[in-house]
């Protein structure tokens, strides 16, 4: 399952911290967000800080259990939907 969405300001370290700790509460699925050419690890810390300072375009996807529920709330937290 994925889903599409817009960054519309730049990623700040608070917020892709809230993002990690988000998508970590969905232990039975796995995360993942593109990023023009990167898929990052939604659960990592190390990975997302690469979205540092990222505004634009960006695709999430989930498998597993929940995978509906982690796309929404993670989305929520990054901003306007497409």
């Amino acid at each position: 399952m994925k889903t599409y969405f817009l960054l519309p300001e730049k990623m700040d370290s608070l917020r892709i911290q809230s993002m990690v700790q988000k998508a970590n509460e969905f232990e039975h699925c796995q995360i993942f967000l593109e990023y023009k050419e990167l898929k990052l690890n939604a659960k990592s810390l190390l990975s997302m800080s690469l979205l540092s300072g990222a505004e634009g375009m960006c695709c999430l996807h989930a498998n597993g259990k929940d995978s509906l529920e982690a796309l929404e709330s993670i989305r929520a937290l990054c901003t306007s939907v497409i």
